[in-house]
């Protein structure tokens, strides 16, 4: 009796929650499935803006970070510069948000412009320029993180559907529980000669199954960016008090350096002490704004399995080093974090777990509309006709 009243109860909440949420579930797992693999794709679309001829020397950073700047609007200030492989080119990237009175409910009004410069680091010239407001994975990325709305309204409403559909596989996992195991066979196999609303039906319960340990892994790492508690308790829950700040004092010193031109030396000294130990260098561009630099380095030689990323931080004045967070160091919850975006993904352990997170991503886009079918199904279900006694008996 009590089994049979949690399914009643199950099934109610599964229908519902499942018809509130169904269309944005199928639009964030769609994008899901795109985002799994928008870098390979970037990429291979623009080949000639990604990859470059080495050379022998690549310029200074200085001197390319001039003709980056150049090729934009002269009120326009980068802010950040990428550097990975050596047959790869520099991509510097500058934005500013806009004030509250431009911001409306859409995305693209929360940027004044938001640009990426790439730039050929053996020649010096500039490739090409992207208005990433408008990039298509930027776009693919919005909408599935915020449905392309203002980041405090899509956001939250994103997380609450996740958080729904959270929900909705949990109930869903209780109404496909076999009593036994003849019944467990038949409850993950598909009949695929049926007739369609046979099919449907299996097709929703079997994938389902299939796809839910993947769905929640990528459910709860997704949450992350929806909602300042949620990634407050992960890190909690894995041994983490607090988030970790970023912040660090600047050192007291004799005389001011107001040409804050010191990018060279740290580009030169952070190489120095990576050596080739390194993939990729996010390095933050000092200005009067910007005098604390942290160089964000994602490293080769982690053994623990986590996405390896270590922090370093200059004194933009002076080009020194103030601070060095290890990733060897770095508490077990500031790992996950570095991995979530991995995690979700699937690209930590690559390209086998970013087709499962793709495979996963794509039969939850499924689900809804099955479950919808199975419904509507339901609910417009011819009755048979009753008949009288007397044409009962012309029928026997």
């Amino acid at each position: 009796m009590a089994k049979s009243k949690l399914k009643k109860i199950a099934g109610w909440l599964h229908l519902w929650v499942g018809l509130s949420t169904g269309i944005v579930v199928v639009i964030v797992a769609i994008t899901g499935c795109i985002y799994a693999f928008d870098e390979e794709i970037f990429d291979s679309v623009h080949k000639k803006l990604v990859y470059v001829e080495v050379k022998r020397q690549a310029k200074p950073i200085s001197e390319l970070l001039l003709i980056a700047q150049k090729s934009i609007d002269p009120n326009k200030v980068l802010n950040n510069v990428k550097i990975t492989d050596p047959n790869r080119s520099y991509v510097f990237s500058g934005f500013k948000v806009n004030g509250p009175k431009k911001i409306n409910l859409s995305y693209f009004s929360q940027f004044e412009y938001l640009d990426q410069v790439y730039v050929d680091q053996y020649t010096g010239k500039v490739l090409g320029v992207i208005d990433m407001r408008y990039e298509f994975f930027n776009i693919v990325e919005q909408l599935h993180r915020q449905l392309l709305l203002v980041k405090p309204v899509g956001s939250v409403l994103v997380g609450s559907c996740i958080l729904l559909f959270l929900l909705m596989m949990i109930t869903g996992f209780v109404l496909w529980l076999p009593k036994n195991y003849k019944q467990f066979k038949k409850s993950i196999s598909i009949k695929w000669n049926s007739k369609w609303k046979r099919l449907n039906y299996d097709l929703h319960n079997s994938l389902g199954f299939y796809a839910l340990p993947i769905a929640i892994l990528i459910a709860i790492t997704g949450l992350v960016w929806s909602f300042k508690w949620w990634e407050t308790g992960m890190y909690k829950i894995l041994g983490t008090k607090e988030k970790p700040s970023f912040a660090r004092p600047l050192p007291v010193i004799n005389t001011s350096d107001s040409t804050l031109n010191k990018l060279d030396i740290i580009h030169y000294n952070l190489r120095k002490q990576l050596n080739s130990n390194w993939n990729e260098v996010s390095l933050g561009i000092p200005d009067e704004t910007n005098k604390v630099v942290m160089a964000y380095v994602c490293i080769n030689d982690n053994t623990d399995y986590w996405r390896g990323v270590s922090y370093y931080f200059y004194d933009g004045r002076t080009g020194k080093q103030i601070d060095v967070m290890p990733h060897a160091e770095k508490t077990f919850g500031m790992k996950w974090r570095n991995s979530n975006l991995d995690i979700h993904t699937g690209r930590l352990f690559g390209v086998g777990t970013q087709i499962i997170a793709f495979i996963a991503s794509l039969l939850c886009a499924t689900l809804p509309i099955s479950g919808f079918m199975i419904w509507y199904g339901k609910r417009n279900k011819k009755k048979k006709p009753i008949l009288t006694t007397k044409e009962k008996g012309l029928s026997d």
